[in-house]
């Protein structure tokens, strides 16, 4: 079945976030339908710094090309600003199209953007981004890739602008729509209430209200991702890990919390292999 389709039927689709492949195998395996590339995530697992915008088409199609390979469920990735103006947004869906990416976002931020949660955002106008995703419509080869359109405008300009941005968004073609930071539950009933598409929530951990997702789907939304939640933990992890391996000198402090070696392995799947 395919995303497109799955989004059509009754629920919500759930998709957790990953920065890695080994992330995605253990999210399918714990029984999600579909996953989530976090552009912040990858940010700093590959290059090491905030998410501003640094990384490039092709370091974000690499690593989306790896996790798509190793999963069956579907992958939806973060593609920031599609790299620049409209011909820049065909490339784009061209490279995570054949990267075997299922769904992507495009935000109206200008290039270089930032996280949608940092201060100081600059936004394209409406119909720029408008026609950017008409760009990408036109662009793709595959039907059922998804074109989300996101709008990351609530935290610069306001809760009216950003439904604006997300009915234009719907209207331009985008087949899901994304109206980052909404700060309560009456903004997104609001937003599920005046813009005439499937939406997307994004739960970035203490920066949106901390729904269930049972709540998410109630209110209306089709589709919930947890962008930077395993990201964040995994940054937890392993400030604890180093402190606790400089000061002991040893880890046998962590050896209930460390995976065994063969169920690791069973994680990658290792039987495949001969």
């Amino acid at each position: 079945m395919t995303l497109r389709h799955r989004l059509s039927e009754p629920g919500i689709v759930v998709a957790p976030g990953c920065h890695d492949a080994l992330g995605a195998k253990i999210i399918e395996k714990a029984g999600f339908e579909a996953v989530y590339m976090t552009g912040n995530g990858l940010s700093a697992s590959l290059i090491g710094t905030p998410d501003l915008g640094l990384l490039t088409l092709t370091e974000m199609t690499a690593r989306a090309r790896g996790i798509a390979a190793s999963v069956t469920i579907p992958l939806i990735a973060d593609a920031d600003t599609g790299y620049g103006n409209a011909n820049n947004v065909a490339r784009t869906i061209a490279e995570y199209e054949a990267a075997g990416v299922r769904a992507l976002h495009l935000e109206d931020q200008v290039t270089p953007k930032k996280c949608g949660a940092m201060s100081g955002l600059s936004l394209v106008s409406k119909e720029e981004h408008a026609d950017k995703i008409r760009a990408a419509i036109k662009a793709r080869r595959d039907p059922d890739l998804l074109i989300i359109g996101r709008t990351d405008a609530r935290l610069v300009l306001g809760l009216d602008e950003a439904l604006s941005r997300g009915r234009a968004y719907a209207e331009a073609g985008a087949d899901v729509v994304l109206v980052e930071m909404l700060q309560s539950e009456d903004e997104m009933r609001e937003a599920v209430r005046r813009i005439e598409a499937p939406l997307m929530f994004n739960a970035v951990d203490r920066r949106t209200p901390p729904l269930t997702v049972s709540r998410f789907a109630e209110i209306g939304f089709k589709l919930v991702a947890f962008p930077l939640s395993s990201t964040l933990a995994y940054a937890k992890m392993m400030i604890r890990f180093a402190a606790d391996l400089k000061a002991n000198g040893t880890t046998l402090p962590w050896e209930v919390d460390l995976m065994d070696i063969h169920d690791y392995e069973a994680v990658l799947d290792i039987g495949r292999y001969s």
